[in-house]
């Protein structure tokens, strides 16, 4: 039988294999706020940078310019946000 194609991917996308295999720690036995100074936080921090570092080495930005979001609305905010600061001297009539 052939695999079935999706199209719904602005509900949901099937996670990559090497994703899921990096992230199953810390959704069983590891778990911890990353904000937190108690060993699991400072462990789940230490995951997050590593995958901050490997992103912007993907895509060949320092690392303190990716975010993380927990979903796309987020992002979405987070994007136009960004535009609009962007460009707020224009709004304000001011010139470079």
């Amino acid at each position: 039988m052939a695999e079935p194609i999706y199209l719904d991917h602005a509900a949901t996308t099937p996670v990559d294999p090497d994703v899921r295999d990096a992230m199953l720690p810390f959704l069983g036995p590891i778990y911890g706020n990353p904000s937190s100074i108690h060993a699991a936080g400072r462990l789940a921090r230490r995951a997050v940078e590593e995958a901050r570092a490997r992103v912007a080495e993907l895509i060949g930005a320092e690392p303190a310019s990716i975010v993380f979001t927990s979903g796309g609305t987020e992002a979405d905010v987070l994007a136009i946000s960004g535009a609009a600061l962007a460009r707020e001297d224009e709004a304000s009539g001011a010139t470079s």
